[in-house]
């Protein structure tokens, strides 16, 4: 038979389809519309009269019969599962049996590592270079090195109890002796704060503090540069005129236009500084820029760069932990030169403003040399502490085994690095930053360790001198009569003042000549301020409370009640209702009576009730006779219910209670008001009962317990701390731990020799005598390591098995692309049959059938189906190569085996994929590469993605020396032809060949290029991951508190430079510091913080424009909850300070706050959090003072 008649031979044969219509049972016309429709059927539609499945053919097959051509023998298909059978590990009887079939001796060897570590080792016969190791039961044999370590465990417990327990029982601070007296003055203190009130200060927050003037002493030497001193004086006379105006018509911020803020200055040796990158508006709009050019350009490169580099430092020895170190940082060192050069180079940041590229890099250098920086001395600190945990176990072989004891060592260390290294990141940084250039860093932070080595200790202890009282409390006393009240005018741009009262009988009227941006307030009380300053200030608040009280009550209770209240004297006896209440006039600010407190008299009740009376009954007659029962009815009850029920009854109601109750209520707050002097001072002596043995309401600090504080003094400070604690430490420390001690001592010498006795006789009776290598698991002895009990080995394959697994894969694709193709070619007479019903009948909402000729079609379809999944399903069950899961992930090749298998994986899948399975998956070679997310035609990564499929992702890791692994041989010769394949490749040692797609962990890793945008911004923080694991906090500080914490890092990144909008405040302040701005004042805040919104604008470019005339509108930032207070010892700092440092005047001295915010304010949020004041830079104590509050009631 001819090749074209074979061909024709294995086509399917389609044949139409036939259908039957009985037209004697339609209507002519509608016979006659069906006969078309079957007419049209039956030359569209058809179906496969036969279909022959004939399977493509075998590649292995195929070249099985090339080879057997080639060479004259025939060698066989390859049986694919049994490529992979994994080794039996059950090889216990042949190891521990002799020639002869008995159990062999133990040896000379193996019973000395018995003596040491009850442990002995038998060589593998099935797996070279593997060892089974067994463990006998302690019951027998312990071992020397075993019963050693646990004498040494003992002697470090028993010492333990004597160095650590017994001393901790003395001098710790947890139970005991120390503890104990301590507990004795907190219970004396307590008990004298309950009686008389102790004095309790605070220093406040002295790390705040610190820091605010860190920042004011690193720019106390700038000074704005010539060119720019007009707009420095355009832009701080503005803050000043708008401060002065907001406060009084309480302008938004967005109504302001602010002129910009100089950005450049100078040192005094004409070094200039350029701070342009604090601009808000400046750095967003390079921050999109920034993000594409770091993204750009850490693509592309960085794969093979790692390759090679970790080729090139495994050629010279290098461990795993080194070589990732060193790849990490040479491909970042290349990742940021790429990208400081793009950069440097970019033409849109240059549009942005000149050199804006270059100021950017060297902020991004500078971050990363104090990272460095700080890393160096990190490393540094982990060096030396191995090195002393190593001189530790070295030396000291028990105290080392104590953690207690080696922690208390390492802290000591330390402390004692810190106080050698404290400077030692700021040094390294200055260095490394004059390497690379960066002479405005440089000048930062030799500033900054100028003032932490000189100036910080001194300011410490200053702020450390000053005390503020943890808690002030205000006593309120009313005034009595309004024409004492105190009104106070508030001017336009002026202070407030004190105007003479005035009481009108009526409200006056609103005149155009008044001024409406003045603001009136009254002030209707007086307190007095007493505060936890000095002792005896619970007397003191019972002095003021009780006084406070008194004169409020006798107020209420003689005056209000009975004068102005609807049931006193006052309402019983006038003749008409009264006002007694006053409002404040807010055009004039003079008082006059509130209508709303009218309040009615017996008379005017009366009148008020026959008032309604009448005008009821006018209502009453005044409407029309339209009720069912007509007037003539309804007027008498109508007259009885308002004259006799309303009037008459309401009038003997009024007239018999209402006196009797004003006479009750004023007589009772008369006698009240009368007797206060003597029930309200013993009421307030219960409430300070109540304090200490309940609640305490004048508790001093937040923190400190408030519930029953006399209890708290009795039982827990003097009962359980000082005297039960003191006896149970004695007892514990002097003779609990020593005896203890001792007795665990003598038990580990004696467990120590009763152990080695017993090990020696069981050794030279027994195991020398009787033992054998064991066959199996016993009590006696137990396999612990050997060959296929561990969880972490691999099998060893040869690439003529990988090859033989990359046939069956691509034969299986071939496959399943030949069988997806198929089924389409099956499916194409039903898909034909299914659309023509649907374009002909869907227009009239018929549906297909699955009866008639359909049926008959599907039946068919199915029919052919089945018969293809049976012969693929056989195909495919000799494809099977009968790898799990468990056994692909342990098996690996060698590198040099894994670079071949790869090289000729990519010829295979070459020589195969077009033709065989692209061709038949009908999409196109583009779109093929491009579902697979390679480059086109990359047959490497495409081999190295065929092998992660077929076996495991760890395949692509090559087998190494050091990795536990075993043969993974095959048995028969079938494989030939792969090696023959492999020998006559051309293969060259390219390092190209090998691309790592998985790395697992333990393996040589290289972390890619990753810059955060955020290192370019100079107000964003930035930390060092291995600083948060340090043991000793370095962003902690309690000052004045004592602690044993020390700062170990003073560096901060980015250093804490103020926004140049303060700056320029600061250098105005002080060449004007008679008239200086107030940055404590909340709206001259609320404009500085306007301002830093404001686009950047070159003033070079300006310099003979004036730069308030610019429209720039700011955000709307009027809501400000609250400003804290400039911190700063003026006093303190000239007694120190160059004639560089900013000089303040005395009027510029103002009350610090407790959080201690300053003119330059680590942050606008943290700035609006507080505004408690705390204390004062001239001591003042209003604990015995009466003076005016300033609390206003706005009116």
């Amino acid at each position: 038979m001819s090749d074209s008649e074979n061909m024709s031979a294995t086509q399917p044969e389609r044949e139409g389809l036939v259908f039957h219509i009985d037209a004697d049972k339609l209507e002519p016309q509608t016979a006659a519309v069906v006969g078309s429709i079957k007419k049209l059927a039956e030359s569209l539609l058809f179906h496969w009269k036969t279909f022959p499945i004939v399977l493509p053919d075998s590649i292995t097959q195929r070249r099985v019969e090339e080879a057997s051509v080639d060479n004259g023998d025939n060698l066989g298909v390859v049986q694919f599962k049994d490529l992979f059978i994994a080794p039996s590990f059950d090889e216990l009887e042949d190891v521990a049996t002799d020639e002869n079939g008995k159990l062999k001796k133990l040896k000379d060897e193996q019973l000395n590592m018995i003596r040491k570590t009850a442990e002995f080792e038998v060589p593998s016969h099935n797996f070279q270079g593997q060892t089974h190791r067994w463990r006998l039961s302690r019951l027998i044999q312990k071992g020397s090195e075993k019963t050693r370590n646990s004498l040494l465990g003992d002697l470090s417990r028993s010492l333990s109890l004597l160095i650590i327990t017994a001393r901790n029982r003395f001098c710790s601070d947890f139970f005991s002796m120390k503890e104990a007296a301590r507990g004795w003055g907190n219970g004396f203190w307590n008990l004298l704060d309950i009686l008389i009130g102790m004095p309790s200060t605070t220093p406040g927050d002295i790390c705040q503090k610190l820091h605010e003037e860190r920042m004011r002493y690193l720019v106390a030497e700038l000074d704005i540069k010539p060119n720019l001193k007009r707009e420095l004086n355009v832009y701080c006379d503005y803050i000043k005129s708008q401060c002065s105006l907001s406060a009084a018509n309480k302008s938004k911020t967005s109504e302001l236009h602010p002129p910009p803020i100089p950005y450049r200055y100078q040192t005094p040796k004409g070094q200039d500084i350029d701070l342009r990158l604090f601009n808000r508006d400046l750095m967003n709009n390079s921050l999109g820029i920034l993000s594409n050019i770091l993204d750009r350009q850490a693509k592309g490169w960085h794969i093979q760069m790692r390759i090679k580099l970790i080729r090139h430092y495994h050629d010279q020895g290098l461990t795993k932990e080194e070589i990732s170190q060193k790849v990490t940082e040479d491909i970042m060192d290349h990742y940021l030169n790429k990208v400081f050069s793009s950069i440097t180079t970019n033409a849109e940041l240059d549009v942005l403003q000149p050199g804006l590229g270059a100021l950017l890099v060297n902020q991004a250098r500078s971050i990363l040399v104090m990272m460095k920086a700080q890393k160096n001395v990190q490393q540094k600190l982990e060096m030396h502490k191995e090195k002393l945990m190593k001189h530790l176990q070295d030396t000291y072989p028990i105290k080392s085994r104590i953690d207690t004891w080696v922690k208390e060592q390492i802290r000591a260390f330390e402390r004692e690095f810190v106080r050698q290294n404290l400077w030692t990141a700021h040094e390294e940084a200055i260095s490394l930053c004059e390497e690379e250039g960066l002479e405005q860093t440089v000048y930062f932070l030799k500033r900054d360790l100028n003032f932490i080595k000189e100036r910080e200790a001194v300011l410490k202890k200053e702020l450390e001198r000053v005390k503020i009282p943890t808690r002030e409390y205000n006593f309120y006393t009313n005034i009595w009569f309004p024409q004492n009240w105190i009104v106070r005018q508030s001017p336009f741009g002026g202070r407030a003042e004190i105007i003479p009262t005035v009481i009108r009988s009526t409200e006056p009227l609103h005149t155009n000549s008044l001024d409406l941006n003045t603001r009136f307030t009254v002030q209707k009380q007086i307190s007095r301020v007493t505060s936890t300053r000095y002792p005896f200030w619970r007397w003191w608040n019972f002095l003021h409370r009780s006084w406070s009280f008194t004169w409020n009550l006798i107020y209420l209770f003689g005056v209000i009640i009975p004068w102005c209240s609807p049931f006193g004297l006052r309402a019983l006896i006038w003749p008409t209702a009264f006002v007694p209440d006053l409002e404040q006039s807010r055009f004039d600010g003079s008082l006059y009576p509130r209508m709303s407190s009218k309040t009615h008299t017996l008379l005017s009740r009366l009148r008020a009730l026959w008032s309604n009376v009448k005008v009821s009954r006018d209502n009453f007659e005044a409407a029309p006779d339209r009720s069912f029962l007509g007037k003539s009815m309804t007027r008498h009850f109508n007259r009885l219910w308002n004259y006799v029920l309303k009037g008459a009854f309401g009038s003997v109601i009024i007239v018999s209670i209402f006196p009797i109750i004003c006479i009750t209520v004023s007589a009772l707050s008369l006698t009240a008001s009368f007797l206060a002097p003597v029930w309200v001072p013993c009421g307030i002596l219960l409430g300070h009962a109540f304090c200490f043995l309940i609640w305490d309401i004048d508790n001093p600090r937040s923190e400190k317990n408030k519930i029953s504080i006399l209890m708290e003094a009795l039982v827990w400070n003097f009962l359980l701390q000082g005297c039960l604690q003191p006896i149970s430490a004695v007892l514990v420390g002097a003779v609990v731990c020593p005896a203890a001690s001792f007795l665990i001592f003598l038990v580990g010498i004696v467990r120590f020799c009763l152990r080695n006795f017993w090990d020696t006789a069981m050794f030279h009776v027994i195991i020398k005598t009787r033992g054998r290598v064991p066959g199996s698991d016993g009590f006696v002895a137990r396999r612990i390591a050997g060959p296929g009990l561990a969880s972490n080995y691999f099998f060893q394959i040869r690439p003529e098995q990988a090859l033989a697994a990359v046939e069956a894969k691509i034969e299986y694709d071939e496959l399943e692309a030949w069988k997806k193709q198929m089924v389409s070619v099956l499916e194409q007479p039903k898909e034909a049959y299914r659309n023509f019903v649907e374009q002909c009948f869907k227009p009239f909402s018929a549906a297909l059938s699955d009866q008639g000729v359909y049926h008959k079609l599907c039946k068919e379809l199915n029919s052919f189906l089945a018969e293809l999944n049976s012969k693929v399903s056989d195909r495919e069950g000799k494809l099977n190569t009968g790898l799990n899961s468990e056994l692909q992930r342990r098996i690996k090749l060698p590198e040099s085996d894994l670079k071949l298998t790869l090289a000729y994986t990519a010829k295979l899948l070459e020589e195969f994929y077009p033709d065989h399975v692209i061709a038949r998956s009908g999409v196109s070679e583009e779109q093929f590469w491009e579902k697979l997310d390679l480059e086109f035609r990359d047959w490497r990564g495409f081999a190295a993605a065929k092998l992660k499929e077929i076996f495991a992702a760890s395949f692509l890791v090559p087998l190494e020396e050091t990795d536990n692994y075993f043969h993974l041989k095959v048995n028969h010769m079938n494989i030939k032809r792969y090696a023959e394949m492999l020998s006559s490749a051309n293969f060259h040692d390219d390092l190209d060949m090998v691309v790592e797609l998985h790395t697992p962990e333990g393996e040589i890793t290289g972390q890619p290029p990753y810059l955060e945008v955020g290192f370019f911004d100079p107000s964003q923080k930035h930390h060092v991951n291995t600083l948060q694991s340090l043991s000793i906090k370095g962003r902690r500080c309690r000052g004045g508190h004592g602690d044993n914490l020390t700062e170990f890092d003073k560096l901060e990144m980015a250093l804490p430079i103020p926004h140049p909008a303060y700056i320029a405040i600061a250098i105005y302040n002080r060449e004007n510091d008679s008239e200086p701005i107030d940055l404590n004042d909340i709206n001259c805040h609320r404009i500085v913080r306007a301002t830093k919104d404001v686009p950047y604008i070159d003033l070079n470019e300006l310099s003979s424009i004036d730069p308030s005339n610019t429209e720039l509108s700011t955000p709307d930032n009027a809501t400000c909850k609250s400003v804290t207070i400039t911190s700063h010892l003026a006093i303190q700092e000239r007694s120190f300070s160059d004639e560089a440092v900013c000089k303040l005047s005395p009027q510029a001295q103002t009350p610090k706050s407790e959080d201690g915010a300053a003119p330059f304010p680590e942050s606008d949020a943290a700035r609006e959090k507080t505004a408690k004041t705390v204390y004062y830079e001239v001591e003042k104590d209003t604990s015995c003072v009466l003076n005016v509050s300033d609390d206003q009631n706005d009116l």
